[in-house]
């Protein structure tokens, strides 16, 4: 029943933000981004295509399917990383943007859903839920720094980063001998190599196929991926 529950509820909010919110999105400025980035990013209103409407849907039935094997608590804030973190990655995928509106939501939908799997199911033990946070923290300065150092990641990626590092601490819960930290550093490990990858292959790509994105690419996918691997890890 609560796998059922879980891919109705992630694909019902992938729906909701990639046909509602997502077309409603204000256009970054002229200001803000210039000539050059307007000329070529897809608009927000475009990008509900079938195509793409059918992968988020799929992703979000697959992994809130899936958020039934991580920590009892954190089930909510799980299925919102199916279903509204999913639409995000892909907005950033197509556009190499993650809006702060859509990411404001899915970070109030998160803390909401957060609240209820608690009160539902009772709250995790006060260390593992401080650990949590902790690598939310730890996360989001790393990621800092390399925005700082690197103009690969946009300040978006930033933002991304916590929910990675926090839901990829939940599954340092599942352990016979439970750390969260360990289950942390391997979700932010996991993300910094898939990151790294897809950076390769992006430019390996570009070189047979110039693009006019030049050598910027996404990095909000990797981001989202981390806690999955984290999660198959847990369960070996």
């Amino acid at each position: 029943m609560w796998a059922v529950i879980g891919i109705a509820i992630s694909c019902g909010l992938a729906l909701w933000h990639l046909l509602i919110t997502v077309p409603r999105l204000a256009e970054p400025t002229v200001e803000v981004v210039g000539d050059e980035i307007l000329a070529i990013k897809p608009r927000y209103d475009s990008l509900a295509t079938p195509a793409r409407t059918l992968i988020v849907i799929a992703t979000a039935a697959v992994c809130g399917f899936s958020s039934t094997l991580a920590p009892r608590w954190s089930w909510g804030p799980w299925w919102v990383w199916s279903g509204s973190v999913a639409t995000l990655a892909a907005v950033d995928q197509a556009t190499t943007f993650l809006p702060v509106k859509l990411w404001r939501r899915c970070v109030a939908e998160s803390a909401v859903a957060l609240v209820a799997g608690m009160a539902i199911t009772g709250p995790p033990h006060l260390p593992a839920l401080a650990g949590c946070v902790a690598v939310a923290a730890v996360s989001t300065g790393f990621f800092w720094l390399m925005w700082r150092l690197s103009s690969s990641l946009g300040y978006g990626d930033v933002r991304l980063s916590a929910g990675t590092g926090f839901l990829g601490a939940t599954t340092g819960a599942l352990a016979p001998h439970p750390d969260v930290f360990q289950a942390g550093m391997t979700t932010l490990l996991a993300s910094t190599v898939l990151g790294a990858v897809m950076a390769i292959v992006t430019t390996l790509i570009r070189r047979c196929r110039p693009s006019p994105w030049g050598s910027a690419f996404a990095y909000g996918p990797a981001l989202w991926a981390g806690p999955w691997v984290a999660l198959a890890i847990s369960l070996r």
